[in-house]
């Protein structure tokens, strides 16, 4: 063999060495194997990606341009975490925080958050909305005042103890924590502990961090990742991530968190589409939050390797409670805000009764409400403890319920749908017409007339399978059977007093608490829509493909859509008090289960 030719095929086993050792960094589908040594260059595809290969001019001149948003606001803290210069960004947001007029209590929180993270220290700012913010919008407000607190924002109203207490406080029998019910979810669990983490050697809170650890590995999937909202995601995942990192726990390498040999990393990689694009679910499209907090997850995993804390602490901050002490309450929230605002004191449902009258009620005079969104899928007041719920279902026998059944029509089909004969013989006449054109014309061919009747009758088909309704006999509801009744109610109470709620209901109630017939295994996606026809109301779902509806997630009700009262509000639904661990479009109802869809600015 000549030396030319020896040469090529050494090149060409290199080449192909190369080539099957980082194939799977380019399939959009897992492949089990990850390790911590991919770790770097899948947050650089995401870096590289978002900040279109020129990370440096990305942070400096282009997020500052959006401070205060939420996307730019975590890549901001995530890139402080990764070394860059975040003093640009810094600048930027001392402008918003001069003007701050965010109505919502997390989404204050977090700017504040990232000012300290870009800066290194607090403003008096900070301290302003800690004050004003903590507890105003249930457990999600009270995580993020933690972690102002725990990067040097000091309070004598809120303090770190406190805070601590009522996080404790809110977890669940099975040892994870949620926004509302009485059962964990992998997203909140694994959000609480990246605040508490700090903590977990403390009385406070070990015997919390420690059943929210065990929580969390029950609740992890054969795959590796997590679900959340019925879906298996990789945002949930990603969270978790984050809290294993800072509670010093290696998600690759601890056995607790491997699944027949998938880790969490490969549990994520089956959200891969292409370098730095990821899907929120399976088979889905390209998700810019997917990537963003897989970004955060992976920068995580880099920095409990070089031993650089927790991504949540910046700049060196090493938060500790006081050895000794006082016994004190958790501080209550101030009534400049309405009292809906705050998890830890309302429930889904008010003591008093709803609309009673379906006149009364937006949208029941069958024209369509004028509405003006919510974060997650998710939708609900936020519920602050497991008690409120049982609260909120014995209000519900002081409530007056509203009925949708339709009176019974003794009308014929003929009379319900007076349009069908006269149109049937004009077609037909219309048939008639043709063929005595074509007779004039001396066209004798069979197929002609044919032709002509064959259309006849397809037009005649249509005319009595398709029903043409005033609006009246459509947005009626259909009286169902052999499923019973269920109640069903769509409340917006926690957004009533905040800036940009004056285009919804002042009470919160988007519809009163109404009974409607169900037939067997009806889900609670299809409820959902009966109840949107019987009151003219809007309604956006995402996730459905063809007939597949059990990944369904609901964007929008009566023009509220997530988001629109901060980054972490959209809708959730509970049934009799408890959130399902799946989406509506997989719940299935049984006779006299009583369903409320809320509205939460806490996702």
């Amino acid at each position: 063999m000549n030396l030319h030719l020896k040469r090529m095929l050494a090149a060409g086993c290199c080449a192909l060495i190369v080539f099957l050792s980082s194939i799977r960094l380019f399939l959009p589908l897992t492949a089990s194997g990850y390790g911590a040594e991919d770790c770097t260059a899948l947050a650089e595809e995401i870096l590289a990606k978002e900040s279109s290969g020129d990370p440096e001019n990305w942070i400096r001149r282009i997020l500052p341009e959006t401070a205060g948003d939420s996307a730019a606001d975590w890549y901001a803290m995530t890139a402080v975490q990764r070394g860059f210069d975040g003093s640009a960004y810094g600048n930027a947001l001392r402008t918003v925080l001069d003007s701050m007029d965010e109505p919502s209590a997390t989404s204050r929180e977090r700017i504040a958050l990232t000012y300290i993270a870009c800066t290194g220290q607090p403003s008096p700012q900070c301290t302003e909305i800690l004050e004003s913010s903590a507890g105003r919008q249930g457990i999600m407000s009270w995580i993020f005042a933690l972690h102002l607190m725990n990067n040097g924002v000091t309070s004598d109203q809120v303090t770190q103890l406190q805070t601590v207490r009522e996080l404790a406080g809110r977890q669940a029998q099975d040892g994870g924590w949620s926004l509302t019910g009485d059962f964990g979810d992998p997203d909140v669990t694994a959000m609480t502990l990246q605040a508490l983490a700090p903590y977990r050697d403390t009385p406070e809170a070990a015997d919390a961090v420690a059943r929210g650890v065990d929580y969390l590995a029950a609740a992890q999937l054969e795959s590796g990742a997590y679900r959340s909202f019925g879906t298996e995601n990789p945002e949930s995942t990603a969270q978790v991530w984050i809290a294993l990192c800072a509670l010093d726990i290696d998600p690759l390498g601890d056995e607790r968190f491997i699944r027949n040999g998938s880790t969490l990393l490969d549990g994520i990689m089956q959200f891969r589409l292409s370098p730095g694009c990821y899907a929120h679910e399976a088979g889905g499209a390209e998700s810019s939050l997917a990537a963003r907090q897989i970004f955060q997850a992976l920068t995580a995993e880099e920095m409990l390797r070089r031993g650089a804390g927790s991504l949540m602490l910046f700049h060196g901050a090493a938060p500790a409670l006081p050895q000794h002490a006082a016994q004190t309450d958790p501080p209550k929230p101030q009534q400049t805000e309405p009292a809906a605002h705050s998890g830890a004191e309302q429930s889904a449902a008010p003591d008093t009764p709803q609309i009673t009258a379906a006149a009364s009620v937006p949208g029941a005079s069958g024209t369509a409400p004028t509405y003006t969104d919510t974060e997650t899928n998710v939708s609900a007041s936020v519920l602050s403890h497991s008690e409120t719920v049982s609260e909120a279902t014995e209000a519900s026998a002081a409530e007056i319920i509203c009925t949708t059944a339709p009176p019974a029509d003794p009308r014929s089909s003929a009379e319900k749908y007076p349009y069908r004969v006269p149109l049937t013989v004009a077609v037909w006449a219309s048939g008639a017409l043709l063929a005595v054109i074509c007779i004039c014309r001396k066209k004798r061919s069979p197929k002609t007339y044919l032709t002509i009747a064959g259309g006849c009758v397809i037009l005649t088909a249509l005319v009595w399978l398709i029903r043409i309704e005033s609006p009246e006999q459509y947005y009626q509801s259909e009286l169902k059977t052999g499923g019973g009744t269920v109640t069903m109610a769509i409340r917006c109470d926690v957004i009533c007093g905040l800036d940009g709620s004056e285009a919804y209901p002042a009470d919160g109630v988007i519809m009163p608490l109404t009974e409607f017939s169900i037939e067997p295994e009806e889900s609670a996606l299809t409820l959902l829509y009966d109840a949107v026809k019987a009151y003219t109301l809007q309604i956006e779902v995402d996730g459905i493909s063809g007939e597949a509806v059990e990944t369904a997630y609901v964007r929008g009700i009566a023009s509220l859509y997530e988001f629109d009262f901060g980054d972490l509000s959209g809708w959730t639904y509970t049934v009799n008090g408890v959130r399902p661990s799946v989406g509506c479009g997989a719940y299935h109802l049984k006779d006299g289960d009583r369903v409320v869809w809320e509205y939460t600015v806490s996702l």
